[in-house]
């Protein structure tokens, strides 16, 4: 009977909400628009951010951040249908905001960039947000950052690479994060119970492997990392990659890399051009969530489906726009959703 108490009420509400979410019709009438007015016209008045504040103008970045905080508001209401460890899972979920708050600023310090632009695109909870934003809008550079942020959880594994050389410094400060709110979910999640906690184990650990083959990679590629320090960052909450296999992936020439994970479960996220790995590792997920909805009635999964698939709507809603606005073509192969797959 606890299931039903538990999750009756939100997963009745989380039903209603994806049955409003886009359908594959809705954006292929968008993909075919001519402009970015027609398009938030067509938003505006048959999708149901109809019932959004749209704000003033045309800037296309603030419309994502208006959708964002439009779906934000409607899934924090998620966080009173539930009470002890499934509240905490809900608050766990929610750090992913301040981590990629916090994520802004640590780009925007480093690179002395201004911070007026940072402050509107922040989302948060005005109810349990462990971050004093208000102090944070005040701060001039990393140190006075790390002094904002001196009483949350977040201070101490910052801390350590404050002397960093400024790209390196983003690097490792946003893997810590990633890390640190992995960890607070995993934690979170071994409270539930049991069904739910394998369902969400299953989903967390898929996730993980997703993020460490994309991490090992950029590491690798891009940043010069050790495969020492590379293997220190990844995610020990995997599926597929345990500690045995993360480790071996971790001391693999760039190559010999590719063509592994090319031949393993996660084939997909190098099946594309480089530059549409981060869309491939979305695709992947946003199609096992179908599997996850087939076995979830009386469980917490159907308000996580939700959480990533209004994201990844957005997502492609803004890729869409922004398509629009720089006449990109080829737009169907830069979405998650994959308008030619059945349904």
């Amino acid at each position: 009977m606890y299931k039903v108490r538990t999750h009756a009420a939100a997963n009745s509400k989380a039903k209603v909400i994806l049955g409003k979410l886009l359908k594959n019709d809705d954006y292929e009438k968008l993909i075919k628009m001519d402009s970015v007015e027609e398009v938030t016209s067509y938003l505006k008045s048959q999708t149901h951010y109809k019932n959004m504040d749209w704000g003033s103008g045309d800037d296309t970045q603030n419309f994502e951040v208006l959708m964002k905080k439009h779906f934000f508001n409607a899934y924090e209401k998620f966080f009173h249908f539930y009470v002890d460890a499934y509240r905490d899972f809900i608050k766990a979920m929610f750090c992913r905001y301040e981590v990629e708050n916090l994520k802004l600023f640590i780009r925007a310090l480093t690179r002395k960039e201004s911070l007026s632009n940072i402050i509107d695109h922040l989302i948060y909870s005005h109810l349990y947000s462990n971050i004093d934003y208000d102090a944070l809008e005040k701060v001039e550079n990393i140190e006075e950052f790390m002094d904002a942020i001196r009483d949350t959880q977040y201070y101490q594994p910052l801390s350590v690479f404050i002397d960093d050389d400024p790209v390196q410094m983003i690097f490792h400060m946003e893997m810590m994060l990633d890390r640190g709110y992995f960890n607070r979910l995993l934690e979170s999640i071994r409270n539930l119970k049991k069904r739910d906690r394998d369902m969400m184990l299953d989903l967390l650990g898929i996730n993980a492997d997703i993020l460490n083959v994309q991490w090992i990679y950029r590491g690798r590629r891009y940043f010069g990392i050790s495969s020492e320090e590379l293997f220190n960052f990844t995610l020990n909450s995997g599926k597929v990659y345990d500690y045995k296999a993360l480790k071996a992936l971790c001391y693999m020439e760039l190559d010999e890399y590719r063509e592994y994970i090319s031949k393993g479960d996660y084939a997909d996220i190098f099946r594309d051009k480089e530059y549409l790995m981060e869309r491939a590792m979305e695709k992947h997920l946003y199609y096992i969530l179908d599997d996850f909805t087939k076995h979830a009635e009386n469980s917490i999964a159907w308000p996580v489906v939700l959480l990533f698939k209004f994201e990844y709507e957005i997502r492609d809603l803004f890729t869409i726009i922004e398509a629009k606005k720089y006449d990109m073509e080829n737009i169907h192969e830069l979405l998650i959703r994959d308008l030619g797959r059945a349904r």
